[in-house]
């Protein structure tokens, strides 16, 4: 047992260096200086988060009324709560969220509902309009590429990205990693995925074992792979269900682009002390500490290690400033300037 751990956890290593298309000795950064944009974070999980034109949004997951907070970056007060989860015809039940230059979008992926948050200047209050689109609960992202143009991860599909125009299916892409039969794909391929719209980029790193794939839309609306970096997998399948070992390490957790680098929130055994699968979940003890800073080569250029423990993550692809929800011990909302 002891040499089967001690072998994966080499193979963790190799998946963040030799791995990685870098030659150098790997930087490690134990004192990134880091802002306290607040302390006001009272959630008892805070859920998703996005960054847009000095704002931050952050989910209460737990809450069913004003759910959605924003932040006000520079002043690091709180100016507008608003979404309701509940059953009314324009209330959410499991919503999904994205960010366009529209506004944020709210997508339910149990029933046909779509919202568009606005901020109104004149007024300073977020209104929304409502709209029906084609649902679908086997969806786990989605992305809002323009007005018309919406991005899905569909973990259980034989292709994971599904684009579609207006209401139709334009284009389907992207291979499993992972080629078995199973039939637990829904489980297996869950992940982030974020798009860089002045890169023509779009970025999708999975949560369950470690693997990033970047794509780049081509010409007559197909999508084509620019570039993966996998990690050693330790699996067995019984019964079509794929089921890794407990020593085998889990995926980034978060996922966050910049201007020139992709961030993934994962934990570094070379500082981190190992914790099998079945410790993860929703013990905060076993959240990671580790930021690991890519370009868009899938470099790698730097390991944050930070103070405390990361719960969420997103970026801003105008500059190099990544935001986070960290647990300091309580809930708080920072920004690295990387």
């Amino acid at each position: 047992m002891k040499k089967y751990f001690k072998y994966l956890y080499f193979s963790v290593l190799a998946f963040y260096s030799s791995c990685s298309p870098v030659d150098k000795e790997i930087i490690r950064v134990n004192n990134q200086s880091y802002r306290v944009i607040t302390d006001s974070i009272y959630a008892r999980l805070p859920g998703s988060i996005l960054y847009q034109n000095g704002k931050v949004y952050w989910q209460d997951a737990i809450s069913a009324d004003n759910f959605m907070h924003v932040v006000d970056v520079a002043s690091g007060k709180e100016v507008a709560s608003f979404g309701s989860i509940g059953e009314g015809p324009e209330e959410m039940t499991l919503p999904i969220f994205s960010l366009s230059d529209k506004g944020l979008y709210m997508n339910d992926t149990n029933k046909p509902l779509e919202q568009l948050w606005l901020f109104d200047k004149n007024t300073g209050v977020y209104s929304a309009a409502s709209k029906k689109y084609q649902n679908d609960a086997k969806v786990t992202r989605l992305l809002h590429l323009d007005s018309e143009v919406l991005f899905s991860l569909c973990p259980a599909e034989d292709k994971l990205f599904t684009v579609k125009k207006s209401g139709n299916v334009e284009v389907t892409f992207g291979e499993r990693p992972i080629k078995e039969d199973i039939n637990n794909a829904y489980n297996i391929f869950q992940g982030n995925v974020e798009y860089n719209v002045n890169r023509n980029l779009l970025v999708y790193s999975n949560m369950v074992f470690p693997y990033v794939a970047i794509y780049k839309q081509t010409g007559n609306e197909k999508w084509e792979q620019v570039t993966e970096l996998k990690g050693e997998w330790d699996y067995s399948i019984s019964e079509g269900k794929l089921k890794f070992a407990s020593s085998s390490p889990k995926g980034a957790s978060e996922l966050a682009l910049t201007e020139d680098y992709i961030v993934l929130l994962q934990r570094d055994y070379a500082v981190e002390e190992f914790i099998p699968r079945e410790r993860t979940g929703r013990d905060p003890s076993t959240l990671p500490k580790s930021l690991f800073v890519y370009d868009y080569k899938l470099n790698l250029k730097k390991i944050i290690n930070m103070p405390f423990n990361i719960l969420r993550l997103c970026g801003d692809t105008e500059s190099n400033t990544i935001y986070a929800i960290g647990m300091n011990p309580d809930f708080e909302l920072i920004n690295i300037k990387l």
